[in-house]
């Protein structure tokens, strides 16, 4: 039996929330804009305006996992955004959240200031917002690129 320690486990949870967002984005980006901005009757009623809220979610409270907290204001949704501009955002972001992470473990400070309750905040917040996407995906008639809340067989692969 092998241990791991909560670091490790902690940063694979990093480490999926990062993988699940570019696996959206990228299952997203082969949807017709009709697919992208069909009404559904829950959440932010389109998968661009959900991914979107994703993305920028992301951005705000990644801001509070480095050794230098810093949230910066949330971003108004641009219905405008293309899914490659999104996309490059995001990527920005996944590389900000795993620097920020390591530094802040590094630094002997992940553990302050609710540095792990912003990250776990992050993974939840993502897996309530993946379950909508896949809904509307399922309604769409497609099938979704992971199970919501699947960390446990993810982590297992790695």
């Amino acid at each position: 039996m092998s241990e791991e320690s909560p670091f490790t486990v902690i940063r694979q949870l990093a480490d999926y929330e990062v993988w699940c967002n570019a696996r959206a984005l990228e299952t997203a980006g082969g949807l017709s804009s009709t697919q992208l901005f069909q009404s559904f009757p829950f959440g932010f009623k389109t998968i661009h305006a959900t991914l979107f809220h994703t993305v920028e979610v992301f951005q705000t409270w990644s801001g509070c996992v480095g050794p230098t907290i810093s949230k910066p204001a949330m971003v108004p949704y641009d219905a405008t955004m293309t899914l490659a501009q999104m996309t490059q955002w995001n990527a920005r972001l996944s590389v900000a959240l795993i620097k920020a992470f390591d530094d802040s473990h590094r630094a002997g400070v992940l553990h302050l200031d609710r540095r792990l309750v912003q990250l776990f905040h992050l993974v939840t917040h993502g897996t309530h917002h993946r379950t909508q996407f896949i809904t509307m995906l399922r309604l769409l008639g497609l099938d979704p690129p992971y199970e919501p809340g699947d960390f446990g067989g993810w982590s297992q692969g790695r």
